[in-house]
């Protein structure tokens, strides 16, 4: 073939070369004409020249060298800060914080035998039940344990009783063009049934002080909006006790001029 042709050409030639200059040493120019051939027919040959660096150290060298530098440079993955709890068996289990952790959980830490899950039909947390080589089976106790903590980081918090998804890592696809944290399922495993108020009073008293507080009726977030509504309540409730006021003391002039009338009858 034409390429074979031409490579063994630049073979004979490079070993002319290298006897071919001053004192029996290496003819540069002649090493510099190869090249410059090499490179015309790299197309047919499929050669690829390797780069040589301004010090004259090898392709190897300068690749370390980049390497380097990019070791200086900060990394532009993100860093998730998942929530980690460990079930009673004692399995790992990360709950996202926030839309990008969601994302982090799906596609950077879910892995083969994991158990992925998410609270149905409302926004919520990811939360992954990680399985690993050397560690136990995933008993009832924590499957349980994660979908609690599935149901309680959604807005299924003040239900009884919440329905959780979950998915082999797997079968958990990313729709094209969705925003963070949103994914789909292409199966779905057994639905578990979570219940919130069963979470430890360590994450409700957490989140009563991020913000939250948990009573009988279920979980009630006392943020912004809240602390607004409260306001408007304290508000109302003034504005109707002094309405009541206004009318008793309508009602107690009339009642005195009633009795003025009598007094002048």
């Amino acid at each position: 073939a034409e390429s074979e042709r031409l490579l063994a050409e630049a073979r004979n030639d490079l070993k002319a070369a290298e006897t071919r200059g001053p004192d029996g040493g290496i003819d540069e120019g002649m090493v510099i004409l190869l090249q410059e051939r090499l490179e015309r027919t790299s197309s047919q040959t499929g050669f690829k020249m390797p780069r040589i660096d301004n010090g004259g150290g090898s392709l190897k060298m300068k690749g370390k060298q980049q390497g380097n530098k990019a070791a200086g440079k900060k990394s532009t993955r993100y860093q998730p800060t998942f929530r980690q709890l460990t079930s009673p068996s004692g399995l790992k289990v990360l709950v996202g914080r926030n839309r990008r952790d969601n994302e982090a959980i799906c596609f950077q830490a879910a892995r083969g035998d994991d158990v992925w899950m998410h609270a149905r039909g409302c926004p919520g947390a990811h939360v992954l039940l990680q399985v690993r080589r050397g560690t136990p089976s995933p008993t009832d106790a924590d499957l349980q344990f994660a979908a609690d903590l599935a149901a309680f980081y959604s807005d299924a918090r003040t239900e009884r009783r919440a329905p959780v998804t979950t998915a082999e890592p797997k079968h958990i696809l990313k729709p094209r063009g969705a925003p963070p944290g949103a994914v789909k399922l292409r199966k779905e495993g057994p639905t578990l049934l979570g219940r919130p108020e069963d979470v430890s009073d360590e994450l409700k008293q957490a989140r009563e002080e991020s913000g939250g507080a948990w009573d009988e009726t279920g979980y009630q977030k006392l943020g912004g909006r809240s602390r607004n509504k409260k306001r408007t309540e304290a508000v109302l409730k003034e504005s109707q006790a002094k309405k009541r006021a206004d009318k008793r003391q309508k009602r107690k002039r009339r009642q005195q001029a009633q009795g003025d009338e009598d007094e002048w009858a």
